[in-house]
């Protein structure tokens, strides 16, 4: 797989007749890690732009001193671009990217949308510590949650994780775990049992938090984090391609 970690745009957009999807990555990722479904469904008639969230593509400095009313801006400025050129537009998100995708369903009216490994509620001693720790560590060392070892080593993004963007994180999941009730849109949940960094119960807490409405949750089996590009890579982008084909054909 070619590695591409820059914003992109995918599939014709038929002069706006095309159904766009807004494709949102991770915390300390780029595009890279959102492309592979995002090319299945430009192969399926979607027109699909992944940009590059605020403090990205730069360095691990740059991130710490982002807040995520910046990336929430950011993301709402995408889509409201796509709304005027498409009657619909989807939103898919990795992580970071799946609670943006939420807390988007919050602010706009969206067809559907697609979260894969939500950060929902990541245990007492993140919420609890990385508030103080980022006081006296700014960085700490990481490397990409994925099992296939290969798609490990060729994974672009940042090689630290600032604490002051977890701590962002921490108030966006909070903000979007409050007003999970509002989202109207048909929702797609995608969770691996192996992830190392979002526990399992964040599924059922996104399940219960939801009202009631077209909901799907599906579980992998044989992959870590960063869903889209490990070894069930094929599997996700089959399933993002599944269920928005079957939300067009309303």
């Amino acid at each position: 797989m070619k590695v591409d970690a820059n914003a992109f745009r995918l599939g014709d957009p038929r002069g706006g007749l095309a159904p766009a999807v807004l494709c949102l990555h991770g915390l300390t990722g780029t595009p890279y890690e959102i492309r592979p479904p995002a090319e299945a469904l430009a192969e399926a008639g979607f027109y699909c732009e992944g940009p590059l969230l605020p403090g990205h593509g730069t360095n691990p400095r740059e991130l710490g001193g982002t807040t995520h009313s910046q990336w929430v801006s950011a993301v709402l400025a995408a889509h409201d671009s796509l709304a005027e050129r498409h009657e619909r537009v989807y939103a898919i998100g990795l992580s970071l990217g799946g609670l943006l995708a939420l807390a988007l369903a919050q602010r706009r009216r969206l067809p559907g949308l697609v979260a894969l490994a939500v950060p929902l509620d990541l245990g007492w001693v993140v919420h609890r510590g990385v508030p103080w720790l980022r006081r006296v560590v700014r960085q700490l060392p990481k490397t990409p949650a994925i099992l296939d070892l290969e798609a490990r080593a060729r994974h672009p993004g940042y090689d630290r994780m600032p604490l002051g963007a977890v701590n962002q994180l921490l108030q966006l999941s909070a903000e979007v775990r409050a007003a999970l009730h509002t989202i109207e849109a048909p929702v797609s949940l995608i969770f691996s049992r192996l992830d190392p960094t979002v526990p399992v119960r964040n599924a059922e807490l996104l399940m219960r938090g939801l009202p009631p409405g077209d909901r799907e949750l599906h579980w992998l089996e044989r992959s870590a984090h960063v869903l889209p590009v490990d070894f069930e890579r094929a599997l996700v982008a089959q399933r993002v391609v599944e269920f928005l084909s079957r939300l067009e054909k309303r």
